[in-house]
């Protein structure tokens, strides 16, 4: 023997290439393998991110987000919960039950929208420099919309699909979770709505927590398997009280979201069941009131209403836009149980086209009537399919206008709660999938693989085609464009007051305050005359108004009293007596106190377009 092999030494020369077959080894099978496909993992969502949104985002275009995004610019910069977005239901509620009876019209109180997502925004904008909200007229895009709502909706999609994918590896295996997670990525469903501005991937963020929570709980009390039950290092009842937390949270995101309270409440009974099914009960129901009790506290003091005037989604026949409206049969049996029946019928047929254009939601159907050996699996699968039908019959009680019912992307609405339940859709409709696939022999490998990449591909075609030409303008117009709605503020002064049936754009990009459209003109002249300090100085009517039907929205609509306005028949006391027709190609109208923009210029659009030097004035 070598007096290396005697006393166990190794040469200099042998150990290197030990270290380099120790890194292959960490590459293949170790700790490498995970970081390079945990790696791969990141940068394909951040690549799928950046092009998706190159490609697609043209700024915000649902009016819900620029609300919402003008309140948390409004709460970063100190002025509390505040809007620009002045409804004038919200002007008569102030009048008529705050304790002032003031209308606060300069200092608005919202009484709409649910505090916790323009809080977040909020937050996120108090780190940004104010340079950022100045809107430049060469930005094709608002700054705050590209740089801080668009991120952080996008890193709660991102978070969302992390907790689906732990949860399925938990629920099913590592093939389930891995195909889940992938098609989930390529769901030009959630994609949409991360560009979206709405609120719907934060809140599906919080409900999937708050799920995952009792789940976790479910497990750690009923394990159907002990020796590989997680440890007991967080106790059951923490859980519980923590999807309670989150439960409230979502109720703060959204108010709708109290439709899914009761199958999430009957879901934690069963959880607590042998350790006091009655104190969890309780305990759960305790810790979400104590959650949402002082927002309900603060509108029930400034208006009389624990929901502001969000109540009001529940009457029929009010408006926001309405100042002085009649409540006298808005809450009548007969209208809402036939509202009840009519939209419950329009859910149930369309219902799939809520949750989106993923084809997972029939393999989850058809996974309805396969019953998994897990009990802890079943039971999370019928509070899905429980939670879904809450939330059909919910909503179909509610009087809920989308903002758009046409094109492909109809459903992204910020009142759809449908889209919530799409991971949950998503894991069992794929478990479902190579449940169906492992009893098919098929003769050789290669034929299953291309069948699970017909599947992947079948599920990934709507963000392919959306990607896909013709290319989107570059401006969400009609009825947004943030140059033109930034140009027309521009004439007038931040101490000013105007109106806009779109009003949420003026407040957001333009920073004035606007009063939404009243439904007839003597109702604004009433708030030119009695509410607004120094009178309303403008009107901006779009193609959001002047572009819709004839006979049943002009003449017979909402605003059938402004036809007559819109026709040159103004009103004698109407306040506003200037009038222009607004760009682009006059599409627009623009009624001020006095001629404005006499003295300026229109100039060139971002994209290179010239524009009229003067609009014409008549």
């Amino acid at each position: 023997m070598s007096e290396n092999e005697t006393t166990g030494f190794i040469p200099v020369g042998e150990s290197e290439d030990l270290k380099v077959q120790r890194a292959v080894w960490a590459l293949d099978i170790g700790a490498g393998k995970w970081f390079v496909l945990w790696g791969g993992a990141i940068l394909l969502a951040v690549a799928l991110s950046l092009l998706y949104t190159s490609d697609q985002f043209r700024g915000l275009d649902r009016g819900e987000a620029m609300d919402m995004a003008q309140l948390a610019r409004n709460i970063a910069r100190g002025q509390g919960f505040t809007t620009y977005v002045v409804r004038p239901l919200s002007l008569w509620h102030l009048e008529t039950h705050a304790s002032d009876h003031q209308p606060r019209l300069m200092n608005h109180p919202d009484l709409y929208n649910p505090p916790l997502y323009p809080l977040a925004l909020a937050a996120l904008f108090k780190m940004m420099p104010a340079s950022l909200f100045e809107y430049k007229q060469t930005d094709m895009v608002f700054k705050p919309e590209r740089w801080v709502i668009l991120p952080f909706n996008q890193l709660c999609l991102l978070a969302s699909l992390l907790l689906v994918y732990l949860w399925a590896r938990r629920l099913f295996d590592q093939r389930v979770a891995v195909t889940t997670a992938l098609l989930l990525l390529f769901s030009d469903t959630l994609w949409s709505f991360s560009i979206s501005g709405l609120p719907t991937n934060f809140l599906m963020l919080l409900f999937l927590g708050s799920l995952y929570c009792l789940w976790q709980a479910d497990e750690r009390w009923h394990p159907e398997f002990p020796e590989t039950a997680p440890r007991r290092a967080v106790s059951g009842w923490l859980l519980v009280m923590a999807s309670a937390v989150l439960m409230g949270l979502c109720f703060l995101t959204r108010y709708t979201t109290s439709f899914l309270f009761v199958p999430v409440l009957v879901y934690a009974a069963f959880v607590c069941r042998g350790r006091g099914v009655v104190v969890g009960i309780l305990v759960y129901a305790l810790i979400y009131a104590l959650i949402i009790t002082p927002w309900l506290v603060r509108n029930t003091v400034l208006c009389g209403s624990p929901l502001g005037i969000a109540y009001c989604d529940f009457a029929s026949g009010i408006s926001p836009s309405m100042y002085r409206p009649n409540f006298d049969r808005a809450f009548d049996i007969g209208p809402m149980g036939n509202r009840l029946m009519t939209q419950s019928r329009g859910y149930l047929v369309d219902g799939l086209k809520q949750i989106g254009s993923d084809f997972l939601v029939f393999f989850f159907l058809v996974s309805l009537l396969y019953g998994f050996r897990r009990a802890t699996a079943m039971r999370l699968r019928r509070v899905a399919w429980i939670g879904l039908l809450c939330a059909i019959l919910g909503l179909s009680c509610l009087w809920l206008a989308p903002e758009s019912n046409e094109g492909p992307r109809r459903f992204v609405q910020g009142s759809n709660l449908l889209v919530l339940f799409l991971p949950l859709i998503a894991v069992y409709g794929t478990a479902f999938f190579y449940l169906l696939l492992d009893r098919i022999a098929f003769p050789a490998r290669l034929l299953r693989w291309a069948v699970i990449a017909v599947f992947g591909l079948l599920n990934a075609a709507p963000l392919l085609y959306s990607m896909a030409p013709p290319r989107r303008g570059p401006y969400p117009y009609p009825p947004y464009c943030a140059y033109y709605t930034s140009l027309a503020a521009n004439w007038f002064e931040k101490t000013e007051v105007g109106a806009s049936d779109l009003p949420w754009a003026m407040a957001w990009v333009g920073d004035l305050r606007t009063v939404w459209l009243p439904t007839t003109a003597e109702q604004l002249a009433m708030i030119h005359d009695y509410v607004a300090p120094k009178g309303v100085s403008f009107i901006l009517l779009t193609p959001h108004l002047l572009n819709g039907r004839f006979q049943s929205d002009l003449t017979k609509g909402e605003h059938k009293s402004w036809f007559a306005v819109i026709s040159g028949r103004v009103p004698q006391k109407f306040p506003l007596k200037t009038v222009t027709l607004f760009p682009p190609a006059g599409e627009q109208i623009l009624y001020a106190d006095r001629p404005r923009w006499t003295d300026k210029t229109i100039g060139e659009a971002p994209t290179g377009e010239k524009k009229d030097k003067k609009p014409e004035e008549k």
